[in-house]
């Protein structure tokens, strides 16, 4: 999987249910250090709800990471369906924190795993989305008389250089490409400047589409 969708921006959407008040904060987060930060945020914010249940999907495949909380709600109750909308949303680097205050009549079970799933879809229907795509940060190691045949190379294929540093040995010519094209790219540098220029990659991200 080379692309995915996570949310555009921060949005809260908020509804009452047989008089509780129900809170979804929604939030993009690349890693658990983000989530935990936007967590803290709304347990802060929100310090005197009933409960701050959360859920949050961050990455893909074999580097996915899920977690749920009832954060006192009876257990499965909450949390699970949270993250169950999250999946059903097709989004992922996704944390989602619905706010309960209680009103004074309880739910049950099934009434809380209604509400906290269908204020999380509510909010997932809102949310504006991005569509994101891995890419690679190279940087090519090139005699100074071989950087114009490189950078002339990478305008033909219609790849932005990035930028260009100087050292005593050449030039450093840094540019982001799919992962998928450098078997490609590799062997023409070489070409070009005649087996002198060495090609790094410096991370593998995923950016804006």
């Amino acid at each position: 999987m080379e692309r995915f969708t996570s949310p555009a921006k921060k949005i809260r959407f908020q509804q009452k249910i047989k008089g509780s008040k129900f809170i979804a904060s929604l939030a993009s987060a690349y890693s658990l250090e983000e989530a935990e930060k936007f967590l803290h945020r709304i347990n802060k914010e929100f310090w005197d709800a009933t409960h701050n249940v959360y859920a949050y999907k961050i990455g893909y495949g074999q580097n996915l990471v899920e977690k749920a909380s009832d954060d006192g709600e009876p257990s499965g109750s909450s949390g699970p369906p949270v993250l169950q909308a999250i999946n059903g949303s097709e989004l992922t680097n996704t944390i989602i924190v619905v706010t309960r205050y209680f009103g004074g009549t309880k739910l049950g079970i099934g009434g809380l795993i209604r509400a906290y799933g269908d204020t999380a879809a509510k909010a997932l229907e809102k949310v504006p989305r991005k569509e994101l795509k891995l890419m690679a940060n190279l940087v090519v190691k090139v005699p100074y008389d071989n950087i114009g045949n490189i950078t002339g190379f990478l305008e033909k294929e219609e790849i932005e250089i990035e930028k260009i540093d100087y050292d005593n040995e050449g030039g450093l010519i840094f540019f982001w490409v799919e992962p998928k094209l450098l078997d490609y790219l590799k062997p023409q540098f070489q070409d070009l400047s005649r087996g002198e220029c060495r090609t790094e990659i410096l991370e593998k991200i995923f950016r804006d589409c």
